[in-house]
């Protein structure tokens, strides 16, 4: 919604209204994001919807003041080390916070305590069996916002990784006989290659080579441990590990997971443990402990899980974690995370409306836009405002139940019982409220998890297929959690005294974790007789079970109950051997009960607890159900942006860190500046209108993309330029057409003349593949340009593009294509060129040109440009990077956009910005379709580059035509290149998106460009 202006001329201008519906984490990420400077909260006005008391959805607990204050929670949470999103936020919530020294909980290091000790259980024909790994701790620590390893760095890591761990167990166990030396040999080989190859080396034929040696390795290996791994435990396990690893790397170089794209969802369509059986895995790994446990983890045994996102969690998890691999919180969730969230973001003024159900969200007539927010307030606070955290031993925290003397039906409420935050409640909602569009609100942040869309989101999903989609395919599943506070000190009761996370066992109570560190900030006393805290979870059900109309807890709560005896007298002997007497049988009175019941009665005195609220479910990541879900920023429709662990973040994984990327996504859909570590691109929605399909004719040359270029060599030349031409090369041809819409700046003042020599060029479309190929040549003039973004009063870089205003072809398809398709400015030229191996000794470009532009002069074919290359060095070879600093100290002193620059222009992908338009039949001074486009070029094959010794001198003749100097600032005539390179690959140009599409009036500046124009 447009800012209105006011009458008053000293007044402010109206604030945009922010309604966030929910209060789970991504609600609170996002809150936290759009408040996180002065000028945002100048802009937004944040009122933030919950029903009942509690904040932090399924992240929610308790202090419970009936029983010594203890923590009740949803489950087990434990966050990983590598969730560097949630840990960079709650970081700085605490520094904001600021409390007092002394306080309890003063900082993230004070929220967190390391933990690297997990049990994997095994099930054997003699029974439940431990798998024990404990995983190294560091002094470092998540949460400073440095980026994860990238894909390439992960996978050459995790290639040397798996190497090195075949040469141990082949050198522990057979490596010293004579017969099979050569195993030795040929891991040592394998070392040596990938040690001595570049990354981003790792993709296309090179890696499916080093897939195959691996293979080859595993096989040879297997054939001759086969017979032991039968007989001996340990080198099963130590097998397993080694299998896994090695079947997942051979899978991730085959299927070229990280290539033009890191594109994991492609492989979502196969669960998991089918993807590890394609790729050569054996079912003694796909049924071990080790892949059980990540189903466990994720509630999804019996579902099935997508294997591009176990793949990409597994990865993470192993290779990306910084401190430790797992972190426990020093108290419940609800103090550690939730309170301190909501403590600064009222600070910052954001408004809490609790008791505040929502029933319904509603549409305009049009059914494009939110235009209506339905609420039921279910009790109104004396005050005005519910204040709702107490005080545990310091700490801010969540109480059991509502602060009944705050509320005016609170007399009332504590005598129903009534279960406010309960989807089944059956308390009278005391007033109804419509929010309306423009008066209440002007976007909605929709937090409510999926599971309880179809209640509150009913007209959405009618009008949209997408909507529809996402709700069937992606599943939500009930899960259960039991604690147990026990009167014998944990390392007396297990097998291991390192206090493990215990995983893979008997569902529906599979993951297991002491969590006796919680002891102090609990209010027990040492009379209490209280030594121990055991948490469990897991899933119950497989997803398939629709919400119940009815409310099924009590059902659920005795089914566990009875559950929850079988498996503490049958199985935690197995986990907790120290808590069964000399029968095998559960010691009973191990389990503490200040009432002093005897046997399973004791069970009443822990907490037991089934989620099953349509919000509380555990959203499933099942196979192939990626693809349906919804962005935050793509929810189609006005005004209504999207949060939760439910949404297409492309980590689409049910976790805290998935919650807080998406919240910091729909932020940033707001236009909120937001850095998210380890986003993973996401193919994005494909758009809502449809488009006549496009026909072919015999002969057709512009064929469809992605376009793919093979055994391609090409020369680049750095040239020195003007800034101040290449900015108005760029507003001329990228800024003003866009209307404000997008921002394109210089990143420095140099272009690349580009010379690429294609031995194969071809359409990646299947269909139009079998059409054949063409060798094609290129001759361009590149211009790096940083797209910008709104910052804090000023624009900053968001990613690099490259705009190519001159392009010189030697084929009418290429001409055709790139002109049709992406709006590439191509001209048919005839090349001439002389190399000497990988240098360009000559090159000569000529075509037809204007000399001048009068009436009377005749268009003529003249040589455009010209590169002659002499052996004299003028002194050493310079990286680019020493070229960008050189070129670039003028303008950035620091050199970071220099160093920042330097890594774009080395990475595995460009993008490419274009201006596409066809000129109107009628109105010839007129475009009929005018957009802005961006494409990625993306590597999928790097054979090779280096430095260019010799000086390169470039010509161009003085044409009206082909303004080289005026256009790029360039010196006239021609001029010395600053640098030369050389590049021998493979690359794919992939299919473009729309920045930016005018319509045949002047398209309405978007809140973005708003920002844009006054900033920039």
């Amino acid at each position: 919604m447009p800012i209105q202006s006011s009458p008053f001329p000293h007044s402010k201008p109206r604030r945009e209204k922010i309604a966030i519906l929910g209060g789970g984490m991504a609600s609170l990420s996002a809150a936290f994001a759009l408040t996180d400077t002065a000028a945002l909260r100048e802009r937004y006005e944040i009122t933030v919807y919950q029903d009942g008391w509690l904040l932090g959805g399924k992240g929610a607990s308790v202090r419970n003041r009936d029983a010594h204050g203890r923590i009740e929670e949803h489950g087990l949470h434990v966050w990983l080390g590598y969730y560097e999103n949630a840990f960079t936020l709650l970081r700085r919530c605490y520094e904001e916070l600021g409390r007092p020294p002394g306080a309890a909980i003063r900082t993230l290091r004070d929220a967190f305590i390391k933990h690297g000790a997990i049990v994997v259980g095994e099930q054997t024909p003699r029974g439940w069996e431990h798998w024990s790994v404990n995983f190294p701790e560091t002094d470092e620590w998540p949460g400073d916002g440095r980026p994860l390893p990238s894909p390439a760095e992960s996978l050459r890591g995790a290639t040397l990784q798996v190497l090195r761990y075949a040469m141990d167990w082949w050198t522990q166990w057979r490596g010293g006989l004579p017969a099979v030396d050569d195993v030795a040999g040929q891991l040592r080989g394998l070392l040596k290659h990938v040690l001595t190859l570049q990354a981003s080396l790792l993709v296309g034929r090179a890696a499916r080579a080093l897939a195959d040696n691996v293979r080859s390795l595993l096989d040879r290996l297997r054939s001759l441990a086969r017979r032991d791994l039968e007989t001996d435990a340990n080198l099963r396990r130590l097998w397993i590990v080694l299998e896994y690893s090695a079947v997942s790397l051979i899978g991730i170089l085959r299927d070229d997971v990280f290539g033009s794209a890191d594109d994991f969802e492609a492989l979502d369509e196969l669960d998991f443990s089918d993807w590890l059986r394609k790729h050569g895995a054996s079912e003694m790994t796909v049924s071990s402990g080790l892949v059980r446990a990540f189903y466990h983890l994720a509630f999804c045994d019996g579902a099935g899980a997508g294997a591009g996102l176990a793949l990409l969690g597994m990865i993470r998890m192993f290779t990306s974690y910084r401190g430790a691999i797992f972190y426990k919180m020093r108290a419940g969730m609800g103090e550690t995370v939730i309170a301190p969230l909501y403590e600064v973001l009222r600070r910052r003024g954001v408004r809490f409306e609790f008791f505040h159900r929502v029933g319904s969200l509603e549409l305009s007539d049009d059914q494009r836009r939110i235009e209506r927010v339905v609420i039921g307030r279910q009790a109104t606070p004396k005050t005005g405002e519910y204040h709702p955290l107490i005080d545990v031993g310091g700490l801010p925290c969540w109480p059991e139940q509502p602060l009944y003397d705050q509320l005016v039906e609170g007399e009332a409420l504590a005598r129903h019982g009534a279960k406010l935050a309960s989807f089944w409640s059956d308390w009278p909602h005391v007033e109804q409220r419509t929010l309306h569009l423009g008066e209440d609100f002007h976007h909605v942040v929709l937090g409510i998890s999926l599971g309880a869309l179809p209640f509150v989101a009913s007209e959405l999903i009618a009008a949209s297929p997408r909507w529809q989609r996402m709700v069937e395919h992606v599943k939500t599943v009930r899960t259960v959690s039991m604690q147990l506070w026990v009167t014998t000190p944990i390392e007396q009761l297990a097998s291991n005294a390192s206090a493990p996370v215990t995983t893979a066992y008997q569902v529906p109570l599979e993951t297991w974790a002491d969590m006796s560190h919680l002891l102090p900030s609990e209010g027990w006393k040492a009379r209490d007789g209280v030594r121990g805290i055991l948490y469990a979870c897991g899933q119950l059900g497989d997803g398939d079970d629709p919400v119940s109309v009815r409310d099924p807890r009590a059902d659920d709560r005795a089914a566990l109950e009875g559950f929850a005896r079988g498996f503490l007298e049958e199985h935690l002997p197995h986990i907790w051997p120290g808590g069964a007497d000399s029968r095998g049988r559960l010691r009973w009175e191990g389990l503490f009960d200040p009432e002093g019941r005897t046997g399973p009665e004791r069970l009443h005195a822990q907490y037991l607890r089934v989620n099953a609220e349509p919000s509380d479910r555990y959203v499933l990541s099942l196979p192939g159900s990626q693809k349906h879900r919804i962005a935050p920023d793509e929810a189609g429709f006005e005004g209504l942006v999207l949060a939760g662990d439910w949404t297409r973040t492309g980590y689409d994984l049910g976790c805290i860190e998935a919650a807080t990327m998406s919240g910091l996504m729909a932020a940033r859909a707001l236009g909120a500046p937001v850095s998210i570590v380890g986003e993973v691109p996401r193919r994005r929605a494909e758009p809502r209108v449809e488009l006549p399909r496009y026909v072919d004719r015999p002969g057709e040359m512009a064929l469809r993309a992605p376009y793919m270029m093979e055994e391609v060599s090409m020369t680049a030349l750095v040239l020195r330029a003007r800034q101040g031409a290449l900015s108005a090369l760029l507003d001329r041809y990228l800024n003003n057409p866009a209307r404000g819409h997008v921002r394109y700046v210089p990143a420095a003042p140099f272009v690349v003349l580009a010379a690429a020599f294609a031995g194969r060029a071809f359409s990646g479309d299947p269909e139009h593949r079998r059409l054949g190929y063409m060798p094609e040549t290129d001759v361009a003039f590149w211009v790096p340009a940083w797209a910008m973004r709104p910052g804090k009063g000023r624009l900053i870089p968001e990613r690099l593009v490259w705009f190519l205003p001159h392009v010189f072809v030697s084929t009418g398809a290429a001409a055709a294509a790139g002109r049709e398709i992406y709006g590439f400015p191509k001209s048919v030229v005839d090349v001439e060129a002389r190399r000497s191996g990988h240098a360009l000794d000559y090159l000569s470009v000529v075509g037809e040109v204007l000399a001048r532009n009068t009436p009377e002069t005749c268009g003529t074919r003249a040589r455009i440009l010209e590169v002659t290359r002499s052996n004299a060095a003028p002194g050493p070879l310079r990286s680019v990077a020493e070229v960008l600093g050189e070129a670039m100290r003028p303008l950035d002193p620091s050199g970071a956009w220099a160093s920042s620059m330097a890594r774009r222009v080395t990475a595995d992908e460009v993008t490419i910005a274009f201006l596409k338009q066809f000129r109107d039949v009628q109105h010839t001074d007129r475009a009929c379709y005018q957009a802005i486009i961006e494409a990625k070029a993306s590597v999928r094959t790097l054979r090779g580059y280096g430095p260019l010794p010799g000086t390169f001198q470039v010509r161009w003749g003085d044409h009206a035509s082909h303004p080289f100097s005026a256009d790029l600032g360039l010196e006239p005539g021609g001029q010395e290149a600053l640098a030369a390179t050389w590049v021998d690959f493979d690359f794919g140009m992939e299919s473009g998106r729309e920045i930016f599409r005018a319509d045949g009036d002047a398209p309405s500046v978007s809140e973005r460009g708003r920002a844009l124009s006054n900033v920039g």
